[in-house]
């Protein structure tokens, strides 16, 4: 049996066969192939999803995920939130992480000094000139060395911008946790973006923001049928309520007491169907990459080597396929912010 992806790129979505017989595990050009879920429904895996159609870079590239049964976000409540954009359309997040360095998903084909690729901080509504909004270019897009995209594996890119951020009170930088810190089952987080609100390509008028609940790891690992590695964190609705990411957002943050724990990489075909928990680069696991990138950049001669250093973990499952691996579906009036979100980077960072 033939079963087909849906790559999510930078726009609309496309259907592609994946090359190989479903539920063995392999992997063709359009990707990991699905395995046959009986009785779940055929299809239940294997979903990319993109913003206007577009196809730029390899599978399973899809280019986005969005905020489905959420909420608008309190305007400029989010601060640190970054919009990446290809000719004035969205099709990634990510956050801001130190004035000239925002946090994404390696998956998100962002390349480097390309002037119709631009990032947007200080945004709550996209389709509209906000005098909040600060627009950059990408001077530097540094996917991890490690990052595999049959797996999905160290989803984590680092873009340096072409000039530091202006920090005010609608763009602030948000912390990073404390290296290898896991989030307990059950921790209530924040998932924001500006992808679909619905499974019928719906796209908001400004920034979304919706709960998820931390899954246990090896529950989450069960489910997607050992896709899911020590590098990532997993996230599902609490209730019965279709609730998280899908199309438009990857990139986008999981936000737990004003620190960002993971990056939203991928999810099922059915966005916040609870059976498939969204998945979350766990950003824990990769601090001393992050600081080796940014501190390299400081001088020239740092610039050509990124070495993966000690960040990526080698857990269980971490960068291979094992057994029948599950498909993925990618996710590529100001008021006053709330308080709290630190406008000051590390004394060694100052600058960067």
């Amino acid at each position: 049996m033939v079963t087909a992806l849906l790559i999510l790129s930078l726009g609309g979505s496309v259907l592609l066969p994946a090359l190989g017989p479903a539920g063995n595990g392999t992997a063709g050009a359009a990707g990991p192939v699905p395995p046959s879920q009986p009785g779940w429904g055929r299809g239940a895996w294997g979903w990319s999803l993109s913003t206007r159609g577009w196809r730029w870079g390899p599978p399973p590239g899809a280019r986005g995920s969005r905020v489905i049964g959420g909420k608008a976000a309190l305007p400029h409540s989010w601060p640190f939130i970054a919009s990446i954009q290809m000719d004035g359309q969205h099709f990634c997040g990510g956050f801001l992480v130190w004035p000239k360095w925002v946090m994404t998903a390696a998956h998100c084909p962002i390349p480097r000094r390309n002037p119709s690729v631009r990032v947007v901080l200080g945004a709550h509504r996209l389709e509209q000139p906000e005098e909040s909004q600060q627009v950059f270019g990408v001077e530097e897009s540094i996917a991890h060395p490690l990052y595999d995209p049959r797996t999905v594996d160290n989803d984590i890119r680092l873009l340096r911008l072409n000039r530091s951020a202006t920090l005010n009170k609608f763009v602030k930088r948000i912390r990073l946790p404390s290296p290898h810190v896991d989030l307990k089952p059950g921790t209530s987080c924040v998932v924001l973006g500006w992808g679909d609100i619905s499974n019928y390509g719906e796209r908001p008028e400004q920034l979304m923001e919706t709960g998820t609940a931390i899954v246990r790891r090896s529950l989450c690992r069960t489910l997607w049928r050992g896709r899911v590695s020590a590098n990532m964190l997993c996230g599902a609705s609490r209730n019965a309520t279709l609730r998280g990411v899908c199309a438009g957002d990857s990139g986008g943050p999981l936000v737990f007491k004003r620190k960002v724990y993971g990056i939203v990489s991928f999810s099922g075909q059915r966005c916040g169907d609870r059976r498939y928990p969204d998945i979350f680069t766990k950003i824990s696991n990769y601090i001393d990459w992050v600081h080796l990138i940014v501190l390299q950049h400081r001088h020239p001669e740092g610039q050509q080597k990124h070495n993966p250093g000690p960040g990526a973990a080698k857990g269980p499952g971490a960068g291979r396929l094992r057994g029948a691996a599950g498909g993925l579906r990618h996710h590529s009036g100001l008021e006053a912010p709330r308080k709290g979100w630190d406008t000051q980077a590390p004394p060694q960072l100052q600058g960067l």
